[in-house]
């Protein structure tokens, strides 16, 4: 047994004892299993476990040394003692990551999930009420029951007009991706449905017939980073030229941590995979392709492996706090053109926060029902290196979550006219059906989902309404973004705003 001087112990072949028959055994075999295994434990656990490296495509420990695996070669006994070890007692973590040999690539499946996602919506934004049959309703009703209403005013009053890019029905952006993912499935077996596709706006669709027929079977799962052949078909079914992001250049597209961990665990055995413990995904910077929905892509290995479990850290500050919601890809490139003034004028808006931080969690809601066993996975929201600042700008999710909570008890009262449920959603300070209750659960520490920093006691809805007693709903909506403080500044020990968001523009 011998030390390296740095606390690590190797158990290798140097202290060697022949066995009875005359082969040359390790000295560990002589002791008892249970004192072997605390020896193993010693020997594989280290500080803050293991973390990966995307290039290599291989682990290492988190001070950046090699993992050691000297004993596993002592001899077949000691391997096999060995082989559930290393993962069960170190976490994984995987983050974001960036790299120059990455960056367009990285930048295309941003632009592939966008163009994909936006031309499904268009199309059947404006087929809907030309081909949706009775019989394709009543279907689409049973399978989505949230959606119902808006499939009515389809019908009863044609292209209901919203904003494809924003728009998710009140629920999770994936479930309405998939909602109009089976609608486009459902006209296209309409035998009118190539005749109507080619009559929409040219913006809205594919120009070719052939095209609109493949971007139906397109089924786009953002959480895997693909191959050169399959970004080259998805890019002639969208009719963009292969390698080329079509947004200005100088983002820095980033994978996401959930992606990165795919591909690692993906080129993994399954006997290995059934080894690991806990995977942690730290959200540390923005990335491609809608990563709030990412950890779906982590079901099917949750499932396959009961005993695993999912750790998902967003970093508020390099993360989850927008730059500007509508595009923060846009919104950066437009900044950076404007030069160094523009970047220092730059702030937090609070009229951005809540939908922001609200995708992520209605994101991770949605796990359970479409399969994650609810012990396998949860989601931090990290506000450091500076909590108290983070707790500051929350406090504008929470008063947009009572906001919203306090309407709907409005309209069950009575004084206000209750709208129909689509215009509900499509009322302005509407944000997801789940908020307001996840920001309760958050409060008080129950579910999934969790902070790092002190959210507060939770809103008095009867105290709400009392204060505005007597508003109009034209009041509500005039008032709804009259946040205070309307934009916020960072506070040491971060940076300035537009420094903190420097580091994502080359």
């Amino acid at each position: 047994m011998t030390s390296d001087g740095n606390g690590a112990v190797d158990f290798g072949h140097d202290v060697n004892v022949t066995s009875n028959d005359g082969v040359l055994q390790p000295a560990i075999l002589r002791l008892p299993r249970e004192l072997r295994d605390l020896i193993y434990e010693y020997y594989t656990q280290v500080q803050g476990g293991y973390t990966y490296n995307f290039m290599t495509n291989k682990l290492k420990q988190a001070d950046g040394r090699p993992i050691s695996h000297s004993l596993v070669f002592a001899c077949r006994q000691t391997a096999s003692e060995l082989r559930d070890i290393f993962f069960r007692l170190n976490t994984i973590t995987f983050s974001t990551y960036f790299s120059e040999s990455t960056r367009i690539e990285a930048g295309f499946l941003n632009t592939l999930c966008r163009v994909i996602n936006f031309k499904k919506k268009k199309l059947v934004q404006y087929l809907a009420p030309r081909l949706l049959t009775p019989t394709m309703v009543q279907a689409a009703m049973d399978e989505y029951p949230q959606f119902s209403q808006i499939l009515v005013d389809w019908i009863s009053q044609g292209l209901v007009d919203y904003n494809v890019h924003d728009f998710s029905g009140g629920e999770a952006t994936s479930r309405w991706d998939e909602f109009t993912q089976y609608l486009l499935q459902s006209m296209s077996k309409h035998p009118r449905f190539l005749k109507e596709a080619k009559k929409a706006p040219n913006a809205w669709r594919s120009s070719k017939d052939c095209n609109v027929v493949e971007l139906k079977d397109v089924h786009f799962e953002p959480w895997l980073i693909p191959c050169n052949a399959d970004m080259s078909r998805l890019a002639k079914i969208c009719e963009l030229e292969p390698g080329r992001p079509h947004i200005p250049s100088a983002i820095k597209y980033s994978y996401s941590a959930a992606s990165v961990a795919l591909r690692f665990l993906h080129s993994l055995s399954k006997a290995t995979r059934n080894t690991i413990r806990k995977i942690m995904l730290l959200e540390d910077r923005e990335a491609v392709a809608n990563p709030n929905c990412h950890g779906q892509g982590l079901i099917k290995m949750c499932k396959a492996h009961p005993k695993l479990r999912i750790e998902h850290i967003v970093k508020l500050w390099q993360n989850a706090f927008p730059i500007g919601y509508a595009r923060p890809d846009y919104k950066l490139a437009c900044t950076y053109g404007r030069g160094l003034d523009g970047l220092e004028r730059d702030r937090l808006e609070s009229v951005d926060v809540t939908k922001a931080i609200g995708s992520w969690i209605a994101e991770a809601l949605a796990l359970p029902s479409y399969g994650m066993p609810r012990e396998s996975y949860s989601l931090t929201f990290d506000g450091n290196p500076n909590p108290e600042h983070a707790s500051e700008v929350f406090q504008i999710v929470r008063r947009d979550a009572a906001w919203q909570s306090a309407l709907d008890s409005a309209y069950m009262g009575g004084t206000l006219p209750k709208p129909s449920p689509l215009a509900r959603r499509l009322q302005r300070g509407y944000m997801y059906e789940c908020l307001p209750e996840a920001i309760y659960n958050i409060s008080i520490g129950n579910g999934p989902i969790t902070c790092n920093f002190d959210l507060g006691s939770p809103y008095d809805i009867e105290n709400l309404l009392q204060e505005h007693r007597g508003w109009s709903i034209d009041d509500w909506s005039e008032k709804w973004n009259s946040h205070q403080p309307k934009n916020f500044q960072t506070k040491p020990p971060l940076p300035p705003w537009h420094i903190l968001r420097w580091q994502y523009v080359l």
